[in-house]
């Protein structure tokens, strides 16, 4: 679901703090909301992202920045590359918010110098088991992966029905339906709704 790679020049962080740091960019960490008061979605869901995600800490001998070359003894500088398999479109204002949140909290002031690249593969450009995988395939994953949990919905927010997360109602994507209204994260598990439940209505 995510490859995360982040760039750090060689001998500005030791074995252990590259370790830290990978610990804070996990998929997990990067799809909550940020707050410790908000669930971030279905733990099952979440369990099948952190098993689909990837992060690697790389350290690079030289590096530019500013016209400098940059080396251990200056403060920190951070390029991410963030992979995403499907809707980069989509989640790119958040990824590139909780990376960089993240990198401040390990940093301990709140603009560390990070660029953020999040990179979207076309629908039919991830691989998964020796198969391409579409966002319709990704889709019916999650919604095996979903336990349901029980955690209590603060207010203004709703639960997307396909994919668990939970999402501010000024935020979420709306459906009315047979006199319901369900919010979505996005419009593709939206579009999954409306898809699923016309065939098990035409069934």
């Amino acid at each position: 679901m995510l490859f995360v790679e982040l760039l750090v020049p060689k001998g500005m962080f030791d074995e252990w703090e590259r370790r830290v740091l990978a610990g804070r960019l996990t998929a997990r960490r990067l799809l909550s909301p940020g707050d410790a008061t908000t669930p971030a979605a279905d733990p099952g869901v979440m369990d099948l992202f952190d098993s689909l995600s990837h992060v690697v800490v790389r350290e690079e001998d030289v590096w530019i920045a500013g016209g400098n070359l940059l080396d251990g003894s200056q403060d920190p500088w951070y390029v991410v590359n963030v992979i995403v398999g499907l809707w980069g479109k989509e989640m790119s204002e958040h990824l590139i918010s909780r990376i960089t949140a993240e990198l401040a909290e390990a940093e301990g002031r709140p603009e560390p110098r990070a660029v953020v690249n999040v990179i979207s593969l076309p629908e039919g450009g991830y691989g998964l088991r020796g198969r391409v995988r579409r966002s319709s395939d990704f889709l019916a994953l999650i919604e095996e992966a979903k336990t349901g949990s029980a955690a209590h919905v603060p207010d203004g927010m709703v639960v997307d029905p396909v994919c668990g997360a939970t999402v501010p109602l000024e935020e979420a994507v709306i459906l009315e339906r047979d006199g319901q209204t369900y919010g979505f994260c996005c419009t593709h598990c939206r579009g999954h709704f409306v898809r699923e439940s016309s065939a098990a209505g035409a069934s």
